[in-house]
This record gives C-alpha cells, structure tokens and sequence, in this order.
C-alpha cells in the first residue's frame, strides 16, 4: 500500500513501490486522502458556497492523484487498486493498512511544513497501523536492498518488527545487527542479545554480522553515520521504543528517521 500526497504525489514512494512490487510479484493499493479548506467566519459559520466548492477542488485533485498512480505503476507484476477519501490522511491510511503487508510512504522535503489538509503524519501511521511502514526520504531514486542494517534494542518494537521484516531481509548480501550501548560496560550483554539475534536470523536461512557501538551523542544522527559509512540500502528498526513524546524532546532513531534520515527506513510499532 503506498500513499500519494495531494500536494506533492509522493514520486520517490512510487517509484520504490515499482521495483517492490516487481521483485515480489505484489498486488499494489494507492491510496490517498485529504480535507477541504474550511473557512471560518467570526460568528463560527462556515460558508456553504466556498465549502462546495472546495469540497469539489478536493475530489479533483484525488481524481488527478489515481491517474498519476495508475500512470506510474503503469504494467507492474501485480494488480492495482485505489481508495481514497475526505478525511484526514493519517487516519485513512492506518485505517486501510488492513488490506496491506506493507506501507510505503514519502517523507516530504520538508518534514516541518505542517498543513492538516493533505500531509501525511507518518509518526500517527507508525503508533497506529499495525503494520511495517517503509519511509522514504525524498529525491530517493531506488531501493536495492543488497546492504540492510538492524538498528536492535531489545524491547518489543524490536522483537516485532524483525519478524515482519523477513521478506525484506532475505534479499540482502549483506546483513548486519547493530547495538548502540551507553558505556562500556553494557558491551558483554549486549553482545549475548546481538548472538541470539543472529542465531535467530541464522535459522529462517538469513545470514548476519553483529556489532555493538558505544554511544557518542544522538544515537539517530550516530546510527546514520553508520550505515551511510557502510553504505547501507535500508535501516530495519522497531519505532518509538521510547514513549513518543520522550523521542521528540531528546532524540532517538524514530525521530531522526522521519526528519532527517537519507536512507530508507522500515519501521514499526
């Protein structure tokens, strides 16, 4: 399942969501959804004549997004299907993630920019989809999957996410679990968690490398300096294994993922 943004079409989405649905011969549903302005005059009437035909703006720039989707995946491997509505496009899209094994989103350009109309907050779709959801940062041309780095802590998100991964990590040559500790002292332990991880991989036939790294500062901004030193296609991580509101104040993976990460992300909750 990929989302279009109204504004923006999401292009760097769509084109990872072809070479997905080729490689894996899968069915693809675009999906997109979006509010009317709604302006509000003093006395708190909203004007029925402008929200008409807003309202009719809206369903023509949704009718103009399922041509663009259809035109880009144009010939897939698999079937095509749309769904779209007048509704906020987080809730839309964690809603019809039902339907889907995986979401595809396009980070915008700027992440900050902030209209309740059509952009997607990915961080709502990650805490309530249920499923994977894979990021992709913008002017993101491809996704070869051949170098795939675990981010691991050990917690829930973590043991979930591996799991549904397995499709993904089963094309990498090169496949490597990384643990990023405080001090050194962590280091044995973390070493037994990244053994058991590996062995794990190990019995579903996935071959792995594990290596543990001390903390130096923001463990996002460390994590992708790692995998970019390793040239790294995508970055495998459970999200928010923090509470959300601590990962936004003092950083974290999640975070630095949905504002600043150049590399595709696969996250879930």
């Amino acid at each position: 399942m990929v989302h279009l943004d109204l504004d923006q079409y999401s292009e760097s989405a769509l084109r990872v969501t072809r070479e997905l649905a080729d490689r894996f011969k899968s069915r693809v549903i675009g999906v997109t959804a979006g509010l009317p302005n709604a302006p509000i005059h003093a006395d708190g009437m909203i004007a029925t004549s402008v929200l008409e035909v807003d309202y009719e703006q809206l369903n023509q720039a949704i009718g103009r997004g399922e041509v663009h989707f259809r035109s880009a995946l144009m010939g897939v491997a698999g079937a095509l299907e749309w769904r779209a509505d007048i509704a906020y496009p987080a809730d839309f899209l964690a809603q019809e993630a039902r339907a889907a094994d995986l979401l595809v989103v396009g980070r915008a350009e700027d992440y900050a920019r902030f209209g309740v109309r059509h952009l997607l907050e990915i961080g709502d779709v990650v805490m309530r989809a249920g499923r994977p959801v894979l990021v992709v940062p913008p002017r993101c041309t491809s996704l070869a999957l051949n170098r795939i780095l675990v981010a691991w802590k050990d917690s829930t998100e973590a043991r979930r996410t591996l799991p549904a991964a397995l499709p993904l990590l089963r094309q990498a040559t090169e496949l490597t679990v990384v643990e990023i500790v405080s001090g050194e002292i962590e280091r044995a332990a973390a070493n037994d968690r990244l053994a058991d991880v590996v062995r794990w991989l190990q019995r579903h036939a996935i071959p792995a490398s594990a290596r543990v790294e001390l903390s130096a500062g923001d463990v996002g901004s460390q994590l992708e300096a790692i995998a970019s030193e390793a040239r790294i296609d995508l970055i495998v991580a459970g999200a928010y294994g923090h509470t959300r509101v601590s990962e936004w104040i003092f950083g974290g993976v999640t975070r630095h993922v949905l504002q600043h990460s150049a590399i595709c992300a696969f996250l879930m909750h």
